[in-house]
């Protein structure tokens, strides 16, 4: 059984079953299945020796079917999404991430009609997108997994990232204070001695190792402080495959005073930090960063 069978057979009993309950003649899911299809092959972009295809698909329908046809729409676009990924993998395209599908009504459409608009987005606005749209059908997200907080996921075969150290017991025993009326340097007993306490230091910026983690594929890049390239060429230091990266799209180095720069190499769609397009900017820990559609994070570790 084909693909657009098995979808076929998926929808009837529900999207158009229902639909026909209703009295009306619904929208048929195989025609907005095979519609996006064949939108999907028609926008597909070609670089770096692969095929791409587009990721948002917009279907646009009348206000009269909107109306009838919205309780249906999880089901009918979660359907189509499947649909699509399956043939994407046959006809050897490549998707950033799994593809959306939504439905907007239009005023110029008539009841029966519609259109399908497929466009090439960035995955962090797909997924903006994909928790509108849950919102918007009033489905809850799904609960994340357990672990610890901020802890990402690694996929089999990515670099596991060095883990901090653990955070102490807020429960545990804590020293007794010093009286209140107690004016002069914070002391503690040595030995029966009295002795000025060090307070902690933060290590300088050459002994903290920085990595670039690349959020969108799981991977995390080691920095050494020299010069690295960042592109979709294999010859960069740090390789992105993304279409929407240029060549040579970025550099990042230290400077002689510790501070980590990142700096754009005159890309064509341009460098993100913290949603701010950049030229050159001083990075510091934690800070988001954008490279085509592939989303990185600038991480200093002991």
């Amino acid at each position: 059984m084909g693909f657009l069978s098995k979808f076929e057979g998926k929808m009837e009993d529900t999207v158009e079953g229902a639909a026909e309950k209703m009295g009306a003649s619904p929208i048929s899911p195989v025609q907005i299945a095979k519609k996006a299809e064949k939108q999907m092959r028609r926008n597909k972009m070609v670089g770096a020796g692969k095929q791409y295809a587009p990721t948002l698909y917009t279907i646009l329908v009348s206000q009269d079917d909107d109306a009838r046809l919205f309780g249906y729409y999880p089901t009918l676009a979660g359907e189509t999404e499947t649909y699509l990924a399956a043939k994407a993998a046959e006809h050897g395209l490549v998707m950033d991430g799994q593809p959306l599908v939504r439905f907007i009504a239009d005023a110029d459409l008539k009841h029966g009609k519609f259109e399908v608009i497929a466009e090439m987005v960035a995955a962090p606005l797909v997924a903006q997108l994909r928790q509108e749209e849950m919102e918007r059908y009033g489905i809850a997200p799904a609960p994340r997994a357990a672990g610890r907080p901020g802890q990402r996921p690694m996929r089999r075969g990515a670099r596991p990232m060095p883990q901090p150290t653990a955070q102490p017991d807020p429960y545990a025993p804590q020293p007794a204070a010093a009286p209140a009326e107690y004016a002069g340097e914070p002391q503690t007993m040595v030995f029966g001695q009295e002795a000025p306490v060090e307070e902690a230091e933060m290590p300088p910026a050459q002994d903290l190792q920085a990595y670039l983690y690349d959020i969108t594929n799981d991977r995390a890049f080691t920095l050494t402080g020299h010069p690295m390239s960042i592109g979709r060429e294999s010859r960069n230091d740090v390789v992105i495959p993304d279409i929407n990266a240029s060549r040579r799209h970025a550099e990042i180095h230290m400077e002689p005073t510790g501070t980590w720069v990142l700096a754009d190499l005159g890309s064509t769609n341009g460098t993100f930090v913290n949603g701010r397009q950049i030229k050159s900017v001083p990075l510091r820990d934690a800070d988001h960063l954008i490279i085509g559609t592939t989303e990185l994070e600038f991480q200093l570790l002991l």
